[in-house]
């Protein structure tokens, strides 16, 4: 098959900046459906794309409204899309801050995959979906380098006194004989500790250290360290494959749901507002869309199996 051209790069695009910025109508979706079935490089143009939009995130709202507002601004818009892309994308300084990077980490998990590895000292480290890691243990240290996504790790003991970290973009956990996750958010480190302790250090702030016992979790940054949280079993409840929440923001359940499924699931304002409580598959995000839908005043609407909407409705 041969590769996408600039055209037709420019064409998949200008669908998809079209789709962001407002959900399609019935003959936009068929007018999208005919173009896409029209040449293999189409298809193949539209993944990208939606390769593109899993790596970095949707656009961002207030860059979507504005983008069909003026020529000049959709321009740029899809210039911005196709040097990220068509060229340049896979460079390596992209690749450290992007799961397009990934497929060079020690360890890693596509979408919608979890995994549980064991290394060379007993430590068992369960990667969560779309995450990738590098591991270097030597005579000075153990290390993980969580390059994207969420981990639990569970210490081993034949480690002897050998420091063990993990170091993500923002700074730097130590271990303190524990069981605990560390999530790479967009802008920030997330750590939650389950059994014992753990050390926090900030990037840029090396000697401001937060100790978290069991129970505990905080969000940080390379300045600064959060307020710490309560954090539960039930928080770590992906390692079984469940998704576990209480009173919770629909829109919150839908963002944790898109984790583990290709393409784009979002909600519309009205519907992210909603409360619901509830044990979910992550193995099964269709069933729990469809039982949402039944039990919710919402509407959930598939574009394509890869783009799927939510919507409150009454």
């Amino acid at each position: 098959m041969a590769a996408p051209d600039r055209k037709t790069f420019e064409a998949a695009a200008s669908w998809f900046v079209q789709f962001q910025s407002q959900p399609p109508t019935a003959a936009e979706r068929h007018a999208w459906q005919q173009w896409l079935n029209g040449d293999p490089s189409h298809l193949a143009a539209w993944n990208q794309m939606e390769q593109l939009q899993r790596s970095l995130g949707a656009l961002p709202q207030d860059l979507t409204r504005r983008a069909l507002s003026t020529t000049q601004q959709r321009r740029q818009v899809l210039k911005w899309m196709l040097v990220l892309g068509a060229t340049g994308y896979l460079g390596w300084n992209v690749q450290q801050h992007t799961s397009l990077g990934n497929v060079w980490a020690d360890y890693r998990t596509p979408v919608g995959t979890r995994r549980r590895i064991e290394l060379a000292d007993g430590t068992r480290i369960d990667l969560n979906t779309n995450t990738a890691i590098d591991v270097l243990f030597d005579g000075r240290q153990r290390l993980i380098r969580l390059r994207e996504g969420e981990v639990l790790i569970h210490t081993g003991k034949s480690g002897g006194q050998t420091p063990f970290y993990v170091e993500t973009r923002q700074g730097r956990i130590q271990a303190l004989g524990t069981r605990f996750t560390v999530r790479q958010l967009p802008d920030a480190t997330r750590v939650g500790v389950l059994e014992d302790r753990v050390s926090v250090a900030p990037g840029n702030q090396p000697d401001h250290v937060r100790l978290l016992g069991a129970g505990e979790s905080v969000d940080f940054d390379r300045q600064h360290v959060g307020l710490n949280q309560p954090y539960g079993r039930t928080q770590a409840a992906w390692v079984d494959g469940q998704l576990i929440v209480l009173d919770a923001r629909l829109g919150d359940v839908i963002d944790d749901l898109a984790r583990y499924r290709p393409g784009m699931l979002q909600c519309d304002p009205a519907s992210a507002r909603l409360r619901v409580s509830g044990t979910f598959r992550l193995d099964a995000t269709d069933a729990v869309l469809a039982n949402l839908q039944a039990t919710l005043p919402i509407q959930v609407k598939y574009f394509t199996r890869y783009w799927v909407s939510v919507k409150r409705i009454g």
